[in-house]
């Protein structure tokens, strides 16, 4: 790493990407959605469901990526659209985002009908094959807990007349769209759920999976030395610190390797990681005491038999 310069180490860091099993089996699925679509009588279509933070947003913008849209002198070509539905959502702000998304110079122009045909007739022209939609979730409204239905209805009209494949990503209640819309439902199988990462001590997979993502995410970092980041003390500060979820472990790793990187530090340490949390992970707003401090946190066994960490601290 020494013939790159610090700007470029710090780059290589925020675009580092883990595959763990879990997360690497759905990305799988949604490659197999969009390669087998147009040979298949019925649109492919993925959901994948779960909690803020645990990766959804990385693995279809990483599949987006490989599917970028390219310019061309009389169109543009879009094999993969995406569009993240806004709060409040309705036929007309879904209608405007597609368009939006597709380019169009008049998305919010025209009344719903209007935008509707220009929409059908720019999916066409920009040889749309996959729809993936993001915050799902707001297809239910959530002071009245009903699902809207004419804008799931308008998805579900999309997918099928144009045979588009389909992801549709979101938190887990976003279930409730697809139970209660049959016809959106029908496409779907069960969704796929990327929860966060669970520490328990009479299931030793599930600390090891865990510890086996932290060594992946250290083995990309571009720092001269590796610093037992994988070690289960180490890698239980971690879960403490992120509570499992890899959106906070990452942007917590992030942080404290870029701090490495501007000190000329061979390697990450646990002041660096301490530093990271109070800058990055509102701990007090999360109540949760800096597990990077000398004692080692407690483990308690919280609701629903999950072990979360508590304020509460033992030397170690």
């Amino acid at each position: 790493m020494t013939t790159l310069s610090a700007s470029e180490r710090i780059t290589l860091i925020y675009r580092i990407r883990v595959w763990y099993p879990r997360m690497k089996a759905i990305y799988d699925e949604i490659v197999r959605a969009y390669e087998m679509n147009p040979l298949t009588p019925d649109p492919e279509c993925v959901a994948v469901f779960g909690r803020f933070r645990t990766g959804k947003t990385t693995l279809v913008d990483s599949f987006c990526s490989q599917h970028p849209r390219v310019v061309g002198e009389e169109t543009t070509h879009v094999p993969v659209l995406k569009v993240i539905v806004p709060a409040k959502a309705s036929m007309g702000n879904m209608l405007t985002g597609l368009l939006v998304a597709l380019g169009d110079p008049l998305a919010e122009k025209g009344n719903l009908g209007v935008k509707y045909h220009r929409l059908e007739r720019l999916l066409a022209d920009c040889g749309v094959r996959m729809l993936v939609v993001d915050e799902a979730n707001h297809f239910v409204d959530r002071d009245s807990q009903r699902v809207l239905h004419d804008v799931s209805n308008t998805l579900k009209n999309l997918v099928k007349t144009h045979n588009l494949a389909c992801v549709l990503v979101g938190l887990p209640y976003t279930e409730e769209v697809l139970r209660v819309n049959e016809q959106l439902g029908s496409l779907f199988g069960d969704a796929h759920l990327l929860e966060p990462f669970r520490w328990d001590e009479t299931q030793p997979d599930t600390i090891a999976e865990f510890r086996t993502f932290l060594q992946l995410v250290e083995q990309q970092l571009p720092l001269e030395l590796h610093s037992g980041l994988a070690s289960k003390e180490m890698a239980w500060r971690c879960f403490v610190a992120t509570q499992g979820k890899v959106g906070y472990l990452m942007r917590l790793l992030r942080r404290a390797a870029e701090e490495a990187v501007r000190r000329e530090l061979p390697g990450l340490t646990q002041e660096l990681l301490r530093e990271a949390f109070t800058a990055t992970l509102a701990g007090k707003r999360r109540n949760i005491a800096n597990p990077f401090s000398t004692s080692l946190p407690e483990m308690v066994e919280a609701q629903e038999n999950e072990y979360w960490p508590v304020r509460r601290q033992r030397s170690g």
